[in-house]
């Protein structure tokens, strides 16, 4: 069995520690408690940067097939100042 309880910090007390006692009599449980706002801040964060890889995407220049990407890598490592 497996519950969530979302809930604000200020709402935990006696009262929902006995409420879990009570629902989990006699088993072994496992608490894990993590912030919501971390939560949504990476969610956010994911969105904006799916978004920036879409605008590069669509922005990104087109190259034609019969362009030679190694020639032009190697022309650009091999004309710098050395």
């Amino acid at each position: 069995m497996q519950t969530t309880f979302r809930l604000k910090a200020k709402d935990i007390n006696s009262t929902l520690l006995s409420s879990l006692q009570d629902l989990f009599e006699g088993q072994e449980v496992e608490i894990t408690i993590k912030l919501v706002t971390q939560e949504k801040e990476v969610e956010a964060s994911t969105k904006a940067l799916i978004q920036m890889i879409k605008d590069n995407r669509n922005s990104a220049p087109v190259i034609s097939k019969d362009v030679d990407i190694r020639k032009l890598i190697d022309e650009t490592h091999h004309s710098g100042p050395f």
